[in-house]
């Protein structure tokens, strides 16, 4: 059964002349989240409509994670001619069970002889007339749509949201520092609304890679592709940092390992064409995250470090991740590098003293040491194809080379 879905953005039309390129990269990414499902999308007067034979409910949900969307309805297309659009409209209300109706047209195309305001009346007179259904303008059981645009009208019921935001891509890349807790899955989440597209960063403890692979870590990137279609994730060995920073008072272990994820992060962006890097920090919630150990982490950074979580409180985090379906999965038992830095440390970490042990440990080299050591997972949601394979053997550590 063919179905038809009109499409609306809203940020991307304050984008003036860099307008189409937005637009179609949106067209781009709603066809990439289609991907299997029998469809043609066509832009027409500031929207897109999608024909497909998908299920509804299939196809509500793969709209739903497209970025850059604003909202979504499935719709019934008419001729401007005001019988058939009458004729749908009852149609629509006869078979809504409400109590309470109003209409709610919109005449994008002046040349339409009757005014929203006329058209509203006349059709609400007729469906009380039809139905018997009383109007109620403030909170009606059932709202029926009329948008009037060129050549014909959209007539539908119920709209759904999409995550607003700006099309993924259209901002760069970001390496994006990934520990596997709650904060750092929301961050990516937030990055992609704003265009970003995150390579995923995770240091892992074990003597292999394999147990990485095989956690919650990938499963976060799993659920994240939903929303970003192919994912990024390198995961980069701990022991050889570990070794080297034995010495190392147990008060400032958490910011010089954090400045040795930050320059690793530096290292890898050429490679992956990011032009930032992104963590999950929010101001103050844990001792390496106050602004004087912010500081000292970007001191020296060649790349600008973006922060979308800083102002959240923990409700805010939790509650997002609840809704983008990374929180429960956050939760679940993984040791991770963090687990083993100090539960101590200093609030207030002079950039200087970690550039200092930076320097006095070879923490540069030990970078480009444990990058050699990285491997590169791929995950394609299409097929739910999971890849790993050591980035030294990759076309990325080719180049790099």
């Amino acid at each position: 059964m063919t179905m038809l879905f009109v499409v609306h953005y809203s940020e991307v039309t304050l984008k003036g002349n860099n307008r189409p390129e937005f637009i179609r990269a949106l067209r781009k990414n709603i066809n990439r989240a289609l991907s299997g499902i029998d469809h043609q999308t066509a832009f027409s007067e500031g929207r897109f409509i999608v024909n497909t034979t998908g299920g509804e409910e299939e196809v509500r949900r793969r709209l739903s994670t497209v970025f850059g969307v604003s909202w979504f309805a499935p719709v019934s297309v008419v001729s401007q001619d005001y019988e058939e659009i009458l004729e749908e409209v009852l149609r629509l209300a006869r078979l809504a069970k409400a109590r309470t109706f109003k209409i709610s047209p919109r005449r994008a195309d002046k040349g339409f002889p009757t005014t929203s305001q006329e058209l509203a009346a006349r059709l609400g007179a007729e469906v009380v007339r039809s139905t018997a259904m009383p109007v109620d303008l403030s909170a009606p059981d059932l709202t029926i749509h009329v948008d009037v645009v060129r050549g014909k009208a959209l007539i539908y019921t119920a709209k759904y949201h999409g995550p607003g935001g700006l099309p993924l891509g259209t901002a760069g890349r970001a390496i994006h520092l990934f520990s596997g807790g709650i904060d750092s899955p929301v961050a990516a989440w937030l990055m992609m609304k704003r265009g970003t597209r995150p390579v995923y960063l995770h240091f892992y403890l074990a003597p292999t890679p394999q147990a990485a692979v095989e956690s919650k870590i990938t499963g976060l990137v799993r659920v994240l592709s939903a929303y970003a279609g192919k994912s990024t994730l390198v995961l980069v060995p701990f022991a050889d940092y570990q070794l080297a920073t034995t010495a190392v008072p147990g008060e400032l272990e958490p910011s010089l390992f954090r400045r040795f994820m930050r320059m690793t992060a530096e290292a890898l962006a050429s490679r992956f064409g990011a032009s930032a890097i992104s963590t999950g920090d929010s101001l103050s919630q844990a001792a390496s995250q106050t602004l004087w150990n912010i500081a000292s982490f970007d001191q020296g950074s060649s790349l600008p470090i973006l922060r979308p979580l800083l102002t959240f409180d923990k409700d805010e985090i939790v509650s997002l991740g609840r809704r983008i379906g990374t929180y429960d999965l956050s939760l679940e038992e993984y040791k991770d590098c963090c687990a083993i830095i100090t539960r101590h440390p200093r609030t207030r970490v002079k950039g200087a003293l970690v550039t200092e042990y930076v320097g006095k440990l070879g923490l540069q080299e030990l970078v480009w040491t444990s990058v050699e050591k990285a491997t590169l997972v791929t995950y394609n949601p299409v097929g739910n194809v999971l890849k790993a394979s050591p980035l030294a053997e990759s076309a990325l550590g080719a180049r790099a080379a």
